[in-house]
């Protein structure tokens, strides 16, 4: 069952049943008109139409309509699609393309249509096939896009500007447009350019609204809103980007885009919108590497605040002993364990004896054991350097160059990601995994671009060889070969958590589809404030992206275990996946007993509610902030039962009361405080939905955590 709040079904109902019936399936469809050379995609919640001109060879989107406000997006003259070809332009309506044939791939829950077309002679598409594909899901009122391009001549061709929809849309009235940018936190009006921080935007109309999310990875996705009269593309950065896209194709290669989509919605609030509609395309048909997991990681120790590289043997075995008891799954071993970066072997003097020994021991006491890594720094006295020096970036006078340091340490390099290094780099994670039974990888570090230097020139590689020709080509291809060594890591071993940082990804804070669609996780930040400061800032980060990417997916440091009131941050953690630091030796066996106590309380609420696949906030928790009250709630509407966490800051009052609008009207629940096991009481579905539940927390900057467990109809 999907789940709306109140007021969308009222307001929407009436407004559905004055639309003729008929004029919208009531399944997932796609039909072909031969009569016309039309394609129709179409659910119970909307339709687009894309018609072929067979005389004037162009396609085009002539219709694309939400069901429930009756609002047709479309204008006449949308391009459909856009790239360049050797510095010319094509476009779906140029006449360049001569349609050959498509195919229609109708699976349960979701329909693919795919549509070929070569390029005409004498055109910018002459020796070009370009196969566009359009992805339709039931219960959902949007379209996702990719397209494919191959080069079917004799000579390498160069690609760029690739906007894979570029459609005109009618916004109602332009004037009146707002936009919801940065994970749909921050309000702004057109025009508007988009890209890092934007995996998806919220467009706001008078008469529809709706959301346009990229699939690109890092900084160079990119999202343009009515820059044009009327105009959003949605693909890669253009080629007078800071950080363009590029690609060259020798004769019958292919390059296949990253995704796009665009959901339509009756909402005028970005938070509904982004909890349903966009949250159902997440969890269900995105492939979120995290959500095909069984057993998602549900509490993580690392060992680098306090310690940094500071560690040894003897170290992690204490820690190991005192966590044994905290109920803590993967023990990650930060920086400091290895001889020298690129090589990836063991520091001997401070494991003697190798890891095997240590990694053995971590397993004996329950916990999985993890390691820090880099995918592409390499030390200069490394042997991995010596052997492979040549494919060390380079800077735009072609020296070697370092990408993520605030200074250009030369005694430190970058190496390609893009040539033999891939293969050295994946063989050395490998026998990590194979030799000590690694089931955890933090991965860190720059390489394509640092996340702390904003001159856009230092990022990528100059120079040209066989595997590419330049920095703009380097730049996407870098992660695309990231990309490929999760996918071929994780497909060797399905029971490897990958944690790509935030750092390797390429910027501050980033984390977007494509990483989580390869990566389990994105070890997102790192704040070591105490609590309360700390653990707010916590809070504040998974509030900020967690309306439009899935919080599961992040990893928040550096809070410590043993410091006052880390209470507060266990329950701020629970907005992300559950990460401690600190020396764990220092607690009481109290405090052990409260970790261990408390996760188990956390996995228990996953396994009946698959809580790690939700988190809200709606209109209903505010941000984190000193002078306030906030939460969230990790509530399935499907299996109408989840949690609440709440949060008393430096607010006076010691009772607040919040309404529960993911509950049903019809039902009862019981609510059940997690400490204590103490049931607060039964509730009805309307009482909470429309009064709400009060909760009291005696003392400033505490917290409490809540089951809602649902009892069925009264």
């Amino acid at each position: 069952m999907k789940f709306y709040h109140s007021f969308y079904i009222f307001f929407c109902f009436p407004m559905l049943m004055g639309i003729p019936s008929g004029i919208f399936a009531q399944e997932t469809r796609i039909v072909y008109l031969p009569s016309t050379h039309e394609f129709i995609l179409s659910n119970r919640l909307f339709e687009r139409k894309l018609r072929i001109d067979i005389n004037e060879s162009k396609i085009e989107s002539t219709s694309f309509r939400h069901a429930i406000s009756g609002h047709e997006y479309i204008l006449p003259d949308s391009r459909e699609f856009s790239f360049s070809v050797n510095g010319r332009g094509v476009t779906g309506i140029d006449g360049y393309f001569t349609y050959q044939h498509h195919n229609i791939n109708e699976n349960a829950g979701r329909s693919i249509l795919d549509i070929s077309f070569t390029g005409r002679e004498d055109t910018p598409a002459a020796d070009l096939e370009v196969i566009v594909f359009y992805e339709i899901y039931d219960d959902l009122p949007m379209t996702r896009k990719w397209i494919r391009i191959i080069n079917t001549g004799n000579t390498e061709i160069r690609v760029e500007n690739l906007f894979i929809e570029d459609l005109f849309i009618d916004p109602s009235n332009s004037a009146g447009v707002d936009i919801f940018k940065s994970f749909g936190r921050e309000w702004t009006k057109p025009p508007y350019e988009g890209g890092t921080y934007d995996p998806a935007i919220f467009i706001r109309g008078n008469k529809g609204s709706f959301i346009l999310g990229n699939e690109a990875p890092g900084m160079m996705k990119f999202t343009s809103v009515y820059k044009g009269f009327n105009e959003i593309k949605l693909g890669l950065n253009p080629a007078d980007h800071a950080y363009p896209f590029r690609r060259y194709l020798d004769p019958n290669e292919v390059f296949v885009s990253p995704e796009v989509f665009i959901i339509l919605t009756p909402e005028a609030s970005p938070e509904i919108a982004f909890e349903n509609e966009l949250g159902k395309f997440i969890r269900e048909h995105m492939g979120v590497k995290l959500f095909k997991r069984e057993h998602p990681p549900l509490f993580l120790y690392n060992t680098w605040n306090p310690f940094r590289i500071n560690i040894d043997e003897s170290l992690i075995r204490e820690l190991t002993d005192a966590l044994e008891e905290t109920g803590v799954e993967y023990l990650i071993i930060d920086d400091g364990w290895q001889d020298h970066n690129g090589d990836w072997n063991v520091n001997k003097d401070k494991f003697p004896k190798g890891l095997k020994p240590v990694t053995d021991y971590i397993r004996k006491k329950g916990m999985k054991p993890g390691l820090w890594i880099s995918l592409t720094i390499a030390e200069k006295e490394s042997r991995a350097f010596q052997k492979y020096r040549e494919y060390a970036v380079t800077d735009a006078s072609g020296t070697p160059a370092n990408l993520h340091g605030w200074s250009n340490n030369l005694e430190i390099l970058t190496m390609k990601i893009a040539s033999p290094w891939y293969d050295h780099i994946k063989n050395k994670m490998r026998n990590l995994v194979m030799d000590y039974g690694i089931r955890y990888f933090k991965i860190d570090l720059g390489m394509v671009k640092s996340a702390y230097i904003m001159e856009k020139e230092r990022s990528g590689s100059y120079d040209e060889n066989e595997f590419f020709k330049g920095r703009e080509e380097y730049l996407y291809m870098a992660f695309e070969k990231t990309n490929q060594l999760f996918d071929e890591l994780a497909a060797e071993f399905p029971d490897l958590i990958i944690d790509c940082t935030f750092e390797l990804w390429g910027d501050w804070h980033i984390i977007d589809y494509s990483l989580v669609k390869h990566a389990d996780v994105d070890w997102i930040s790192n704040f070591e404030a105490p609590p309360p400061e700390g653990s707010r800032t916590v809070r504040q980060l998974a509030y900020h992206h967690g309306m439009v990417v899935p919080t599961s997916c992040m990893v928040i440091g550096n809070q410590k275990m043993e410091v006052e009131n880390h209470e507060l941050s266990v329950f701020s953690n629970m907005a992300s996946t559950p990460i401690m630091l600190g020396d764990p030796r220092q607690l009481s066996s109290g405090e052990k007993k409260w970790f261990k106590n408390i996760i188990a309380w956390l996995s228990e609420m996953n396994r009946k509610y698959e809580i790690f696949k939700y988190y809200q906030t709606s209109e209903i928790f505010n941000a984190p902030l000193p002078h306030n009250w906030d939460g969230f709630a990790r509530f399935n509407p499907e299996a109408d039962g989840g949690i609440i966490c709440v949060f008393r800051n430096e607010q006076m009052d010691a009772s607040r009361t919040f309404t529960l609008p993911w509950c049903r009207e019809e039902n009862s629940y019981l609510i059940i405080d997690a400490e204590s096991g103490v049931e607060v009481g039964e509730f009805s579905g309307k009482l909470l939905r429309n009064n709400g539940l009060t909760v009291r927390i005696e003392e400033i900057n505490q917290a409490k955590a809540f089951e809602i467990r649902p009892l069925g109809k009264k």
